[in-house]
This record gives structure tokens, sequence and C-alpha cells, in this order.
């Protein structure tokens, strides 16, 4: 209750509302500047007119009281006039000053009426400069209660006691009430204006901290607490124009690889929090330098170059205290920018640095450089020419041989498809530039399906010409599955070519099963239902392998090839693919080892049981005309 009294009087120090009022009258003041400097010119040109023309003679003391009280308030009002505007044009500065002016205007005016306002009440006129001068007080300007209710009544009590004893006249008491009515009326109309105007301020300081909270929200990551992309666009041009050619500034891109298997053994929430210790270890690394989180683990930076690999190697120092007992490592890439560089392209760019060495694992930074500019230029003619490749038959499939294996026949039992794009510009580009591109993009479903068409059409050709034909292997990743019904076009596809679902077999790499096992358990469903053979690609190659046997049912178990890397000398290969093969066995499920080189790796495999192989040892990819020239098995 209180402090509704207090709020009511307009008592309270509440700083936005006194700004607010102090801005409203600002705004006013110039307006009512406005009149009386035009009111007393007019009255000044009206004086000196009457004088030259013979008018009504005056006495030199009326001319000079007149005069004077026109030019005391002209002057007043184009002194208010001046401060109004320089206040909203060179910032809001002298508070006080403003203020003191605005009281000493109001009291000129009301002493300008209260004078000129008595001499029409001695003429037995109405008092229209008094109360003209009232209302643009009163009613223009908006004072608090507590003091317009002072400031009137010393201006309706000061006129009152002038009516009363400067002039002889008799007051009456029909000009006592008018009096008295009409201070109540402007006190009722300067209250009603405060409050409309502390309710205004309320109103707008409620918007005003919505803005900012939204800007806030906008600028910052909801996560980590630093800003997010859009106030990294804001921050980097502002300190590139603080860019010194000696030093130019570097855009950073941070990558933390595998956190996956931090979330998987940590779960989300840990992650989030590790997220969190990761960006503020970034900021007080880069301290000074705006950081910023573009999502997941990724991160960039604004830095100069002569700091950029000393900070970027205590960055590395501190993700590896972070980190625990997961092995994860930062990769980071730079790109120089300047002034009127775009911020996503130098993002983009710094990005394909640091992806360039996400496999090196003695290597952690790297700038963009002409070799990667050549590669960017790659992945962009890629992203725009996949369409024309498919068209005009660039996009071509290249079968790698599968052998058999536990019997020692070496027969021939399987091709696994294999995309190839012989362009006539680049020539044959490898595989891992627009493969890997054509995912980024997600335009990755456009060249699957271009391989799932080529290979029915050759396996229609094959059965057309009355040659023995095995299987084909297709590989699917992850966003195949999120951009298109596979099943339904092998279907289509199969009845489009008169194949037996049989002859297709479906590839599904082990990473793929970690992101999308809904949709992913549904597709595989229906695959099974169609009759087409579903193989668990790369298995070994992730960090949830048995997991995936238990969940997930599969025909072939395609192991890695990197379990023979350095076969013999690594020992522990031995017992591994022993178990992997023993294990699928159990669980009725054909095993396929892919890497293949030498015979005695092929012998290993075929002592341990191991049912197909794949590798350069039986051939590498290759076109199918030259794959109908080769001979396979022992004889």
């Amino acid at each position: 209750m209180k402090e509704k009294i207090k709020n009511w009087l307009g008592v309270t120090r509440d700083e936005y509302t006194r700004n607010f009022v102090y801005n409203s009258n600002m705004r006013a003041s110039i307006y009512m500047s406005v009149v009386v400097i035009c009111l007393e010119l007019w009255m000044i040109y009206t004086l000196t007119d009457t004088i030259l023309n013979g008018g009504k003679e005056r006495t030199f003391q009326w001319m000079v009281d007149h005069y004077a009280w026109y030019v005391v308030l002209l002057t007043m009002g184009i002194i208010m006039l001046i401060f109004a505007i320089q206040h909203f044009r060179k910032g809001k500065k002298f508070r006080w000053t403003g203020v003191a002016l605005l009281w000493i205007f109001s009291i000129v005016c009301i002493v300008f009426g209260m004078h000129f306002g008595l001499n029409s009440y001695v003429k037995n006129e109405q008092i229209l400069a008094f109360l003209t001068m009232v209302i643009f007080v009163f009613c223009i300007l908006t004072w608090k209660p507590l003091s317009s209710f002072l400031f009137s009544v010393v201006t309706f009590g000061g006129f009152f006691w002038l009516m009363l004893n400067q002039t002889e006249i008799e007051m009456t008491q029909g000009n006592s009430i008018n009096l008295l009515t009409m201070w109540i009326s402007t006190f009722m109309v300067a209250l009603a204006a405060y409050q409309g105007r502390r309710s205004e301020a309320s109103k707008t300081e409620d918007l005003e901290k919505m803005n900012a909270h939204l800007r806030k929200i906008s600028m910052e990551d909801n996560l980590t607490g630093i800003g997010n992309m859009n106030k990294f666009r804001e921050d980097v041009p502002e300190r590139l124009t603080q860019n010194n050619t000696r030093d130019p500034w570097m855009v950073l891109f941070l990558n933390c690889s595998n956190f996956k298997s931090y979330n998987e053994r940590y779960g989300f929430p840990g992650g989030d929090e590790l997220l969190k210790k990761l960006a503020a270890m970034l900021t007080e690394v880069f301290e000074g330098d705006p950081v910023a989180r573009v999502s997941d683990d990724h991160f960039v930076v604004l830095t100069h170059r002569s700091q950029a690999q000393e900070r970027v190697d205590k960055a590395v120092e501190g993700i590896r205290e972070l980190r625990g007992d997961v092995r994860m490592h930062l990769k980071v890439g730079g790109y120089a920018v300047s002034p009127g560089c775009g911020v996503d392209l130098a993002c983009d760019r710094a990005r394909v640095a640091a992806d360039s060495i996400k496999k090196m694992s003695d290597r952690h930074y790297r700038e963009y450089d002409h070799e990667l500019e050549e590669q960017f230029k790659l992945k962009q003619y890629v992203i725009n020419n996949i369409d024309a490749a498919i068209e005009k038959g660039y996009i071509r499939v290249f079968y790698q041989p599968v052998v058999k294996c536990s019997d020692g026949s070496k027969d021939l039992c399987g091709l696994e498809a294999l995309a190839r794009w012989d362009d006539p510009e680049h020539g044959l580009l490898p595989p891992y530039m627009f493969i890997d591109t054509l995912e980024e993009y997600r335009e990755i479903y456009k060249l699957d399906r271009c391989i799932i068409q080529q290979v029915c059409r050759d396996l229609r050709h094959d059965l057309d010409e009355r040659r023995d034909v095995v299987p084909v292997s297709l590989n699917f990743s992850r966003l195949d599955f999120e951009l298109y019904n596979v099943p339904q076009y092998l279907k289509e596809m199969c009845m489009l070519y008169d194949i037996p679902p049989e002859l297709l077999d479906v590839e599904i790499t082990e990473s793929a099963l970690t992101d999308t096992l809904g949709i992913l358990q549904e597709n595989m469903s229906v695959l099974r239902s169609g009759h087409y053979s579903l193989w668990l690609d790369d298995f070994g190659s992730g960090y949830s392998s048995l997991n995936v046997l238990k969940d997930f049912n599969f025909n072939v178990l395609k192991i890695d090839m990197k379990f023979l890397h350095d076969f013999p000398k690594n020992t522990k290969s031995v017992p591994i693919l022993t178990m992997i093969v023993s294990l699928a066995k159990q669980l009725d499920m054909v095993t396929l080892t892919e890497g293949v080189e030498t015979e005695e790796q092929y012998r290993f495999l075929q002592s341990i049981g191991c049912d197909k192989a794949q590798g350069y040892l039986f051939g590498k990819p290759m076109p199918k005309e030259e794959l109908m020239t080769k001979t396979f098995g022992n004889g």
C-alpha cells in the first residue's frame, strides 16, 4: 500500500519512468517553444506596428514594460527550443540542466500569464493570457503529482492574491468559484497526464526488456551462454575495421572430434556439461576475441594470425584435460579474413581446413591454402554438376569382386557396386571427394539412386544374355533412409528391370545405426520382408559394435579392413578375427572380410571359417567390361 501511494505521488526512485517523463517533456517543450516563439514574435510585430502607424497613444514606460515581457519570454522559448533539439541530436546528457530549464521556462510562462492576465482583469476583460500559459505549462508538460499540486497551488493562489491585493476590483464569489474550479480542473488534467505517462513508461519498459531478452537469446547460445553465429556475424565486421595489415585477422573453426563417444559414455547431460566447460575454456584461451558456438561441438573464433597457433595449442591442451578417459581431439582450421569478406564464407573455408586434418592424429591446426582452395572449388563443382553428370552418363558403376573363402575356392560369389565419376573436365574424381561432398550437402541420394538403376540395368542385360549372375551389394548411408523411401525405390527398380530382389544386397554402415534407429528399424523390416539380404558394413569401425549385433538382424557381417592392417605382425588381430567369425556363426550370420591383399591373409581367414573375402588380392573396383575378362577360382 505504501509503495502504491508513493507511485501515485511520483516520489519513488523509478529511474526509467523519470527518464521517460523527462524525454516526453523535452519533446513537448519543442512544440511549446515553437508556439511561444511564434506568439511573441507576432506580439512584438503588432506592438511595433501600432506604435509606428500612430495607434493608440502609449507611455514610454508602458512600451518598455510590454517589450521587456515579450523579449524575455521569446528569449526563454528560443533557449528551451535549442536545448531540446540538442538533447535529441547529441545524446541525452545534462539532464539536470534540462530539468532546471523546464522549471525556469514554466515559471516565466506562468509569471507572464499572471502579469498580462491581471492587466486584462483590471480592464474587466477575460484572463486569457493567464489561462493560455496555465494550459501550456500544466497540460502540455508532464509533472509529478506532488510537483503539479504544489506548483498549481502557488500559481492559482498567487494569481488569486494579486486579484485581491493589486487591484481595486472587488472579488466576487463567482470569480472565486471559477478560479477554484479552474485550479481543480488543471490539477486533475496534470494528474491524469502523469498517470498516463507512467503507464506508458511501464509498458515501454516491459517492451524494451522483452526486446532485449529476445535480442539476447538471438545472439546467445542457449546451452553454453557464449555468442552464437548471429552474434559472431555482428562482431566480425566491426573487428575487421580494426585490421592491421601486418597482423591479419583469422577465423578459426574448431571441431571436437569423436565427441559422440563422450555422449555415449557419459550421456547427453554429461556431454552438455563438457560443452559448457569447453566454451568457458575457449573464452579464456581466446580472451578478448569473439568466440561463438556454431552447433554441436563446433565453435568459431576470430583472432589475430600471430596469436592463432599459440592459442590453438593451448586449446588443444585444454581439451585433453577436459575429455577424461575418452579420446577426443581438437581439429582447427583457419582462414585469413579482411574487411568485406563474408563471415559465413570465411567460416566455411576454415571448416574445410579443419576437416582436411580430421583423420591426422599428429596434426591439429591447418590454415586454408591453395590446395584446399582447389578442393573447395571442386566441391562446389560437384554440387553444381551432379545432376548434369547423372544425365550425361559421367557417373559409372565399378564392381569389386567378392569370393568364397571358407572352402578355399576363390570362386566369385558376389560383387560390390561402387560409384565412380569420370568427368570430362577433371578426369576420374576421387570417390571421397564427391561422396563426402554429396553427403555434406544432402545430395547423396541422387548418386545412390543412379547407381541402383545402373546395377539393375547391368543385371538385366546379363540375364538377357544368359550369363551367370551373382548378387550385387549396394551401399546405403544414413542420409539415404532420411531423404527418400529406399525399399520403395528398390522395389520400383526391380519391377522396372524385372530383377529378383535376391540379386540385390543392401549394405548399411555401422555408423548409420547410431543416429536413426527408428527410421532404420522400420526400413530394415520392410527390406527383409522384400527378400533383400541385409549386410552390416564396416563392422568394428564404431564403438558399439556388439550392441548393433544385439539390436539388429543382419544376414551378412562385413568385417572392417582395419583388422587385417599389419597382419600378421599385429598379433591381436588373430584372436579378434577368430572371435568375430565364431560369434557371427552362433548368430547365424554369414561373414565377409574386406581388405584382403595377400594370400597369407586369405588362408588365415579360410582357416577360421570366414565365409567370404574381398580385396585387392582378387581385384580392385573395375568397370563391367573389365570384370567380364577376369577369371576367378583356383583353376
